[in-house]
């Protein structure tokens, strides 16, 4: 009988790239093992049946080094993308979280559009494929230190004053991107756009508004793309995306109990996009991204009180970017995005409980659409190193009039910067830096049963990316 040829450890890196930056970026995957090893662990069992059963099918001899060549590649993809589920975290306007790419965030997203950066481009754009020259696989973790802190709280309710709500969160993602031919592209992009986490202590005073409140997703979107002629190429993609919430506050039921709903759900959208180069100084680029419906299935449950199963409904909106770049001199370019989310879909949102309908909830949004401005830079230092710099400002798609503890944003402005570092002819190294700075965010909620709660919230953002990319 075949025996396993894995254990659930984190491996460690030692990747020669012969260079400073190389031991950064083993640094990083090393973290990165750590992160996903519990992962593994629970999936250990099931899946070294899954590859020793797909072995015998496909004749692999009883043999370990042709079980891992052939096998563990498919088992660190289907890692990777668990480690997207626990993914969560709020960076941009809404529950978005702000994380597409590591290039992209080192000009704040401008130029994505245009496809200035790399294959990762084709989450704004999926006309960008056509325009790559080489087959591109691009894996990235960013990591968001996020603080939010209530201040100046009020409530007709008893309790503790919150000292941070923010939670600190990992996103991976992974790009790639082929030519079928001299016309077409094939890309796919597995991201994590929106997400959302904020924890407060279960005695803080806004306790009956939030305690602690998540939101993950997972994009998986194949595209193909298509140049008409040189200066033209579209393309369209097909998104898959799974969407999953927990809500939990506490509730007065004559002394406080833990109330707690969750629900996922599947739902399918598609992007388009456009890209058209004027001449060798300017291009244009336009990406559309539909909204994505989802009829979220679950239970809530107020622990040991109430319990039912739930339906709620709920969408992620659709977005609009379009942007040019200009080829100043052989160094430098500089771009623009502009970038329109429309949050005003987010009117509210209603939760049907089946069996006991003390658990039905509707929590009011009434958002409005936000926008991001950005501008960015990228200068050539030599062969090997090109260094970037963005400033966006965004407009937040909350007021103080509809905001909620659950998410205490605000309009904020973005300082980015980061650098590619060419390893060779077939590795590349990207890393950004984003920090971002909030408008005091104010809270102002009247409700009988939860409390009034007034708080001023002062939130700052730190974002750390970094991304390998091979090309071939």
């Amino acid at each position: 009988m075949l025996e396993p040829v894995l254990k659930p450890t984190a491996p460690r890196f030692s990747i020669n790239f012969g260079s400073f930056f190389g031991k950064i970026f083993c640094s990083m995957l090393n973290t990165a093992a750590k992160f996903c090893q519990k992962v593994a662990q629970n999936l250990w069992k099931i899946e070294t049946r899954w590859v020793l059963r797909q072995a015998l099918k496909s004749g692999v001899k009883k043999d370990s080094g042709q079980v891992l060549n052939k096998f563990i590649p498919i088992m660190i993809k289907k890692i990777f993308f668990i480690t997207l589920l626990i993914s969560n975290g709020s960076l941009a306007a809404g529950y978005s979280t702000g994380i597409y790419s590591t290039s992209g965030l080192g000009n704040s997203y401008a130029g994505s559009v245009t496809g200035i950066h790399d294959a990762s481009d084709v989450f704004f754009n999926p006309a960008i494929s056509a325009n790559l020259a080489n087959s591109e696989l691009i894996v990235s973790e960013t990591y968001l230190k996020i603080n939010s802190k209530p201040e100046h709280v009020s409530s007709n309710k008893s309790g503790i004053n919150e000292n941070n709500a923010g939670v600190d969160s990992q996103i991976p993602e992974l790009f790639f991107a082929m030519p079928i031919n001299k016309k077409m592209a094939f890309a796919l992009a597995i991201t994590s756009p929106f997400g959302l986490a904020t924890k407060y202590d279960q005695n803080w005073v806004g306790r009956y508004h939030a305690v602690e409140s998540s939101i993950a997703t997972v994009n998986f979107n194949p595209s193909l793309s298509y140049k008409f002629f040189d200066d033209l190429s579209v393309g369209v993609g097909l998104v898959a995306q799974y969407y999953k919430t927990t809500l939990t506050k506490m509730v007065n039921i004559g002394y406080d109990a833990i109330g707690k709903a969750h629900g996922s759900d599947l739902g399918y959208g598609y992007n388009l996009g456009a890209s058209y180069r004027f001449d060798e100084y300017l291009k244009f680029g336009v990406g559309y991204r539909s909204k994505i419906d989802h009829t979220l299935i679950g239970t809530s449950q107020i622990i040991n009180f109430a319990y039912s199963d739930i339906q709620a409904k709920t969408t992620t909106p659709e977005s609009l970017v379009a942007g040019i770049a200009f080829k100043a001199d052989k160094n430098l370019e500089l771009a623009y995005d502009a970038n329109w989310t429309r949050w005003s879909r987010l009117k509210k949102l209603s939760i049907h409980a089946y069996q006991n309908s003390i658990l039905s909830e509707t929590a009011t949004f009434n958002w409005h659409d936000s926008f991001l401005h950005s501008i960015g830079a990228n200068f050539t230092l030599n062969d090997q190193w090109l260094i970037r710099s963005g400033l966006a400002y965004e407009k937040d798609a909350t007021s103080d009039s509809a905001r909620d503890p659950k998410i205490p944003t605000s309009d904020r402005v973005w300082i980015s910067a980061g650098f590619n570092y060419k390893i060779n002819k077939s590795w590349e190294i990207d890393v950004a830096y984003v920090h971002q700075f909030f408008k005091t965010a104010k809270v102002d909620l009247i409700n009988a049963s939860a409390g009034n709660l007034n708080a001023h919230y002062k939130t700052r953002v730190d974002v750390f990316s970094i991304a390998a990319k091979q090309m071939f």
